[in-house]
């Protein structure tokens, strides 16, 4: 059974991939709308986390579009995703210009490694495949799937993207050693963190609790950050943009410089996420394990 459904969905990324690219981005379209009718959970989710990223900002009419555009953009990025079949260096200049690439190489030349801190964002599993146009190895920090067959469908896609992945559960010991080698680690730090594992930090105005491991591992590894975000462009092209080093401080008190740190990421990730909120996956209950104001105070 399994095999049968590896077969089945891998034959459907193949299918969009024989297809002109603007047909596909309209079928792509048409299973976003799809999805917006048939998940009426999901859809409840992201109308939920619009009203409470933008409140008053937009009004209802102006968020119920974003929702459409949401569930729009995550069929796209299954285009996008199946593009990753035979992806070779040239093919993903072709598809992508790449915005920054200088400041990325000047940091790399401290020797220090690079932390590029991104979000589920735009296609972003198309984004890490930059690693086939890079001279560094880039490795990505990612936690399994929960569906077996999609974990070792989407593992094998990745791996034609050129680049290392990193699970989770060892992400903090072999990001460290990556980073000591002065390669290139990523991390997605978008999405609701377990108590435990993370701190209340304000996104979109509001104390929800983000994973502290990326700045932790930032301060351990005193390694340059940046941010990469890919932007979807016309014709069915990309900008991935590298942001310019984020100044993170080390006052030498761990746990403010983790907190100020975690900051400084949400707030990069909330900036990119504001000029395109389409581009962002808000299917996710981002803020469930968010700080009440009755809280705040026993922080």
């Amino acid at each position: 059974m399994h095999n049968l459904l590896y077969g089945l969905i891998a034959g459907l990324f193949y299918s969009l991939t024989r297809v002109p690219l603007t047909v596909a981005y309209r079928l792509g379209d048409r299973l976003g709308d799809l999805a917006y009718l048939l998940l009426s959970e999901r859809r409840r989710v992201v109308r939920d986390n619009l009203a409470l990223a933008f409140g008053e900002e937009k009004t209802a009419t102006e968020r119920r579009a974003m929702a459409r555009a949401a569930f729009r953009h995550i069929g796209r990025h299954l285009v996008d995703f199946g593009r990753l079949r035979g992806l070779t260096r040239e093919r993903y200049s072709q598809m992508c210009t790449i915005e920054g690439l200088d400041r990325l190489q000047a940091l790399l030349a401290r020797q220090k490694g690079v932390l590029a801190v991104s979000a589920h964002f735009g296609s972003w599993e198309l984004a890490p495949a930059m690693a086939l146009c890079l001279d560094t190895p880039l490795r990505v920090i990612v936690r399994p799937l929960d569906n077996p067959v999609l974990d070792r469908l989407v593992a094998t896609y990745r791996r034609r993207g050129g680049y290392h992945t990193i699970p989770k559960r060892r992400a903090m010991a072999e990001s460290l050693q990556a980073l000591g080698r002065g390669e290139i680690v990523a991390v997605l730090m978008d999405q609701s963190s377990l108590r435990h594992q993370g701190i209340p930090v304000e996104f979109f105005g509001v104390k929800t609790y983000t994973s502290k491991g990326p700045a932790l591992m930032a301060l351990r590894a005193e390694c340059p950050v940046i941010g990469v975000f890919l932007i979807r462009d016309t014709g069915g092209r990309h900008r991935l943009i590298f942001t310019p080093e984020l100044p993170v401080r080390r006052t030498g008190n761990l746990s403010q410089d983790i907190e100020d740190t975690t900051r400084l990421f949400n707030q990069m990730l909330e900036s990119y996420i504001r000029r395109y909120p389409d581009h962002w996956f808000w299917l996710h209950r981002r803020w469930k394990r968010r700080v009440m104001p009755a809280q705040q105070e026993g922080l």
